[in-house]
């Protein structure tokens, strides 16, 4: 069971829900004002806050973003509880790092579904892919959120294998576990290779994974792995492939057909001139240029968004 703090002003409202936490089987710690409020939160170290937005002392937009920029309370999940309701207020607490939402008043049973939603996630942040062994799609995506609530300068990079399906069908399954393990292993490599320590990596399945770093990094740590790929990835091949630019694979009918070599297909967005108010945003951007970014001749290609948030 989890640890649960309610930040809310209402006293009956939190003995209520207290109660009801609590016969839940988790532990459940209550302050009725904003002022302190972060500083507990430090002291019990919540698994799930329930955050009330109109609060004495500190609203509770003003908590959230503390608790995001806080590395203690950085993994926490947080449940903002509104009497407002309409959509400006509720985005805006998203965009300070929120989870989730539950406009007020609200049945206890419809509470409990949000907590049980909240424990769902952050379980699935510790899932791993069994072949790379990094997180998923709602890891990262959580991630870019928090950094993008604390203004932080950063950059969101899409990368697509072209050219894997092919090769799976050709060498199968310890081939595709191959592919995988080396390029998974290449891209956190990079990383620590080139001193970047600020980083994200996520695998969002098959051939598809995302990373996040710091704005000034994304351009250099780009161009290696295009060129580190496109030069170690030719050990998949023998010197006939590589010589043709193809392998042979069985197509949608089973009949043997050309197919590239793999290379990189590599998108970014970026917050240098564009403001992003979500991870759901940012990839957005992401499907739009790595349809751009198509690899050539089995070279891999970048392509980087660079357009301007419009005033």
């Amino acid at each position: 069971m989890s640890r649960i703090l309610i930040v809310d002003d209402e006293v009956d409202l939190t003995e209520l829900i207290k109660a009801k936490l609590t016969a839940e089987g988790h532990q459940v710690f209550v302050i009725n004002t904003g002022e302190g409020a972060f500083e507990y939160a430090k002291q019990v170290k919540p698994d799930i806050c329930l955050l009330d937005i109109m609060l004495p002392g500190a609203t509770g937009y003003q908590i959230c973003r503390r608790m995001r920029k806080d590395p203690e309370l950085y993994r926490m999940a947080i449940l903002m509880l509104t009497a407002l309701g309409e959509e400006p207020e509720v985005v805006h607490g998203l965009e300070q790092g929120a989870d989730d939402y539950l406009v007020k008043p609200f049945k206890l049973d419809r509470l409990m579904d949000k907590v049980a939603s909240l424990n769902a996630l952050l379980a699935t942040l510790d899932n791993r892919n069994r072949i790379s062994n990094l997180p998923g799609t709602d890891a990262i995506k959580r991630e870019l959120n928090h950094q993008l609530a604390r203004g932080t300068a950063i950059a969101a990079v899409y990368i697509d294998i072209v050219g894997f399906e092919g090769f799976c069908k050709s060498r199968g399954a310890d081939g595709q576990r191959q592919a995988i393990e080396f390029f998974s292993k290449m891209l956190v490599g990079l990383t620590r290779s080139l001193g970047m320590y600020e980083y994200f990596v996520a695998h969002m399945g098959r051939q598809h994974f995302v990373l996040m770093l710091k704005l000034e990094d994304y351009e250099r740590y780009c161009q290696h792995l295009a060129k580190t790929f496109d030069e170690e990835g030719r050990k998949f091949y023998t010197p006939q492939e590589i010589s043709q630019n193809f392998i042979m694979a069985p197509d949608a009918q089973g009949r043997d057909a050309r197919s590239p070599l793999m290379a990189l297909s590599i998108g970014v967005a970026h917050t240098q001139h564009r403001q992003f108010k979500s991870a759901k945003k940012m990839f957005e951007v992401l499907a739009q240029v790595r349809q751009k970014a198509q690899p050539n001749e089995g070279k891999s290609v970048i392509f980087v968004d660079r357009r301007h948030t419009e005033r």
